[in-house]
């Protein structure tokens, strides 16, 4: 009688994943019950894991399949070891038992929480007192709108219901967004870190009582290196020698994002990436900052924003969210730019100084040792963002320096090659993403750079690298990397020698003459 309803509520609601388990876990189940099997939970749940797994091998690497096993584990755990006085009120019972069942939800999917969506949250303890209940009014008035709208019955009132307690769902969810410390954001944590935790946690539950207590113990200290991202220092790429200097040319699309790592010290961020006309995506959120984690980067020294437009901004306040920064620098002002003024609203509302940079200006920030070259002092307030204001960059590491120069044109790039150091190994950022309007000639056969970057999008409709660009690069005899085709890509050096790598599995070493 409820395998039918069951296959019919599957029928009804939008088919995917997490329907599709639920209701083979059900049918599992029950079946086995009319066969007069007098299964466990547990083996239900295990046949239909296995068999989804049979259908579907890849779900084992599906969030959602970890979340929906992991959650009815820690349901039929706790359904075999809560025992509540015979005597407690209903409502006390019930809330008692919606508060275990939400607790142990929460531990069992922590670990998942933080490798898959980088978050940490125990909110859905109070939230799901609210959502559990709303869930069931949508389930059983959304099928009885159905049912009454198919037999031609007044259904307004159903559908009200269901309106209604969606409605809660959706507020109650959202107040992770109002109040980001309820669900704070961490970086995935290294796999001992996640093997350590369920070890433990499994022995709390089934090693020897003597030694519960301890288990326990270590069961929340994993949870707290969790918390405190401390197992990032296991991450790929974090050792640099001593003296060297590590810049890492981030895949953002079309747009360009920077981390300079120098021995010993916090590294730096230049832009963050983001859309040139905007998007619903937070690449900040959703790719810088796992990228850098992913480098074992916890924290920022600096943040250069090199001018407003989004495809260099645009990820700002994702990053901010997620990777601690001491101090924002800037070029030139726009005071009209909404989108600049709510970065600097977010920075004042994290406490995080501001500083504006002007051509000339010696920096020795952690280890690294650059000049800024431009812009200079303006002598108009601007009304709205430009590329030649772009904040422009040479970092100088030994014999080896690294231009940076945001998206400025040829007419700008003339007006810094005076000023330009003549280190014997020559790297340069490309303007403005291969533009034709940039990397002048001019700009070439004054600096002649060993190696040029180049952040642009797969087939961007823009066409960057513009042909020409490629070409004049050739012709002096350039190494050219581009995001598009190599993917992310990381060049270090100790001050003589350089080496670099891309994501495509392409590396080098470069060593000057004498």
């Amino acid at each position: 009688m409820t395998i039918a309803p069951l296959a019919i509520y599957a029928g009804i609601v939008v088919s995917g994943p997490s329907v599709r388990r639920a209701v083979l876990v059900a049918a599992v189940y029950l079946a086995s019950r009319v066969l007069d099997h007098r299964t466990r939970a547990w083996q239900g749940a295990g046949i239909a894991a296995s068999l989804m797994l049979v259908a579907w091998p890849l779900d084992l690497r599906d969030p959602g399949f970890e979340l929906t096993f992991g959650a009815a584990a820690a349901l039929l755990v706790l359904s075999e070891r809560l025992v509540l006085p015979p005597g407690w009120p209903r409502a006390a019972r019930w809330a008692t038992a919606a508060v275990a069942a939400s607790l142990a939800v929460e531990f069992a999917l922590l670990p998942v929480q933080a490798a898959a969506f980088s978050r940490i949250t125990l909110a859905g303890v109070a939230l799901n007192l609210l959502a559990v209940p709303a869930m069931t009014i949508v389930q059983i008035a959304g099928m009885a709108t159905v049912a009454l709208d198919v037999a031609h019955l007044p259904a307004s009132a159903a559908g009200a219901a269901a309106d209604w307690a969606a409605r809660v769902i959706v507020a109650s969810a959202a107040w992770t967004d109002r109040v980001p410390a309820l669900a704070p954001r961490v970086p995935p944590p290294h796999a001992a870190v996640i093997v350590g935790y369920y070890a433990s946690l499994a022995l709390v539950l089934a090693g020897p009582r003597r030694l519960r207590l301890v288990f326990a113990g270590v069961t929340a200290l994993a949870a707290i290196v969790m918390a405190l991202g401390t197992s990032l220092p296991f991450a790929r790429g974090r050792a640099l020698p001593p003296d060297a200097v590590r810049l890492t040319m981030l895949d953002v699309g079309q747009g360009e994002a920077m981390a300079i790592e120098a021995s010993g010290g916090r590294p730096m961020l230049v832009d963050t990436g983001g859309s040139p006309f905007g998007s619903g995506l937070d690449i900040g959120m959703r790719v810088v900052a796992p990228a850098l984690w992913a480098r074992g980067i916890a924290s920022l020294s600096t943040l250069v924003v090199t001018h407003g437009d989004p495809d260099h901004m645009g990820g700002a306040s994702g990053v901010l969210a997620s990777v601690p920064v001491g101090e924002a620098w800037f070029g030139i002002r726009v005071p009209q730019h909404a989108p600049g003024n709510a970065l600097l609203a977010d920075l004042a509302a994290r406490h995080v100084g501001v500083r504006y940079l002007r051509a000339g200006t010696a920096i020795e920030r952690d280890g690294i040792h650059a000049r800024v070259l431009h812009p200079s002092e303006p002598d108009w307030e601007r009304p709205r963002v430009r590329n030649d204001d772009s904040v422009v960059l040479e970092v100088r590491c030994g014999d080896v320096a690294f231009l940076l120069l945001g998206d400025v044109s040829a007419e700008v790039e003339r007006t810094i090659v005076p000023r330009l150091s003549p280190a014997r190994v020559r790297v340069l950022k490309v303007a403005h993403h291969g533009s034709r309007t940039s990397t002048s000639q001019a700009l070439l056969d004054a600096w002649r750079p060993q190696l040029a970057l180049i952040s642009a999008g797969r087939g961007n409709t823009f066409g960057h690298p513009a042909p020409e660009v490629l070409q004049r690069l050739d012709a002096i005899g350039a190494t050219v990397l581009r995001t598009d085709r190599d993917g992310e890509i990381t060049v270090t050096t100790d001050g003589r020698d350089l080496w670099w790598r891309a994501f495509n599995g392409e590396r080098s070493r470069l060593s000057p003459e004498p």
